[in-house]
């Protein structure tokens, strides 16, 4: 399954290449541990293939249809390929969709995990090389609405430092917390480096 995710992969943007989706697989895995009755076969290969359609307008839509040709020759029944594809398709982050299965609720948390944390600081800097660091005048958004189009940092404000709130499983939430605690470090820290106070506010 992974040679199949990196066939697809190759080329793929920085932060979303194979190794984007190695961890997702170790996230959702270490997430089922705590579900016993789940189908740990189908949400492996649904984390496996969850970004294969990468590239595409709707890359979540694109690889479920990807995941529903390749599964059948891997023994997935016709239920069991329909049920995959559903999880996959519900990943996406920005589509809002909350996932029917414990399945999909697993690979959406263990997907946004990845955006969390030590590693989700070098994600949010690699995505789009293009955009400025920060506002000059205002580099935490605390007199102005976030513009992660166009400044790295304001993708902190406009959703990474939301997700922990957006995830359904309590394992999930209390390592996203964790996580998200580090990326307010690295924001106090920088703040010493550039000279700017952090604003005195939650970080909504």
């Amino acid at each position: 399954m992974r040679d199949m995710a990196g066939d697809y992969l190759r080329g793929a943007g920085g932060s979303h290449q194979l190794d984007h989706t190695m961890r997702v697989v170790e996230n959702a895995l270490a997430l089922a541990a705590c579900y016993p009755d789940i189908d740990r076969e189908l949400l492996e290969a649904a984390a496996w293939l969850h970004d294969v359609g990468r590239g595409r307008s709707n890359h979540a839509e694109a690889s479920a249809r990807i995941a529903s040709e390749r599964l059948p020759a891997l023994g997935f029944s016709p239920e069991r390929v329909r049920l995959a594809a559903e999880v996959i398709a519900d990943h996406r982050f920005s589509a809002g969709r909350i996932p029917a299965t414990q399945e999909g609720k697993i690979l959406q948390d263990a997907d946004r995990l990845d955006a969390l944390g030590a590693i989700g600081i070098v994600r949010a800097f690699t995505f789009d090389i293009g955009r400025e660091f920060y506002n000059a005048d205002d580099p935490f958004a605390e007199w102005r609405a976030p513009d992660d189009s166009r400044y790295t940092l304001d993708h902190f404000y406009a959703k990474l430092l939301r997700l922990p709130e957006t995830l359904h499983t309590p394992e999930a939430r209390k390592m996203a917390q964790r996580r998200a605690g580090f990326m307010r470090i690295f924001l106090y820290q920088l703040s010493d480096e550039i000279g700017v106070p952090y604003p005195a506010r939650d970080d909504r």
